[in-house]
C-alpha cells in the first residue's frame, strides 16, 4: 500500500498524472481524494526548455552588441532572461550597466512628478519602470502623493 497524502500536502502536475496512471493499476492507493474544484490550483502545461543553435545564439549576441535589451532578447528567442544572460557570458560580451535611473534622469523625474505626472508615465518617458522612477524619486527625497485609486 502506497500512502502519499501524509508526505505531500500539494501534489504538482507530475505526482498528479502518476497517480492517475496508477489509478487503473491493480496496486491499491490510499492517497488523494478525487480532485475537484476545491484541489489546489496545479499547474498543467509543462514548458520544455528551449535550446538555441549555434547560429541563434550568435544573432542574439550580435543583437545585444547593438543595443537590444536582454529581455527583448528574451522575448524574440523565447528563452528566460538569465538563459540570454548565460549565452551572452559564455561569448564572453560585457553586459551594459544595470543603472537605469542617472542623475539625471532623476533630476528629470523629479520635474516631471512635480509638474503631476505619474510615475508610471514618468517611466514611459524614460524608457524605465514605474518601480524604478518612484523608488529613485523616493532616494531623492522627493515627498510622494497618496497613490490614486484605478476607476
Amino acid at each position: 500500500m502506497v500512502r502519499l497524502a501524509d508526505s505531500l500536502s500539494n501534489p504538482g502536475a507530475p505526482l498528479l498524472r502518476l497517480l492517475k496512471a496508477l489509478e487503473g493499476a491493480e496496486t491499491e492507493l490510499e492517497c488523494l481524494p478525487e480532485l475537484g474544484q476545491d484541489s489546489p490550483v496545479v499547474a498543467t502545461e509543462i514548458r520544455e526548455n528551449r535550446i538555441l543553435s549555434p547560429d541563434e545564439v550568435a544573432e542574439l549576441v550580435d543583437a545585444y552588441r547593438r543595443g537590444a535589451s536582454m529581455l527583448e532578447l528574451s522575448r524574440r528567442y523565447g528563452v528566460h532572461r538569465t538563459t540570454v544572460d548565460e549565452h551572452l557570458k559564455r561569448a564572453g560580451v560585457v553586459k551594459r550597466s544595470q543603472t537605469k535611473m542617472t542623475p539625471d534622469r532623476v533630476t528629470r523625474a523629479t520635474e516631471l512628478y512635480e509638474q503631476g505626472w505619474s510615475t508610471p508615465r514618468i517611466g514611459r518617458e524614460l524608457h524605465v519602470s514605474a518601480s524604478a522612477v518612484c523608488k529613485a524619486l523616493k532616494r531623492a527625497g522627493v515627498r510622494m502623493r497618496p497613490p490614486v485609486a484605478p476607476r
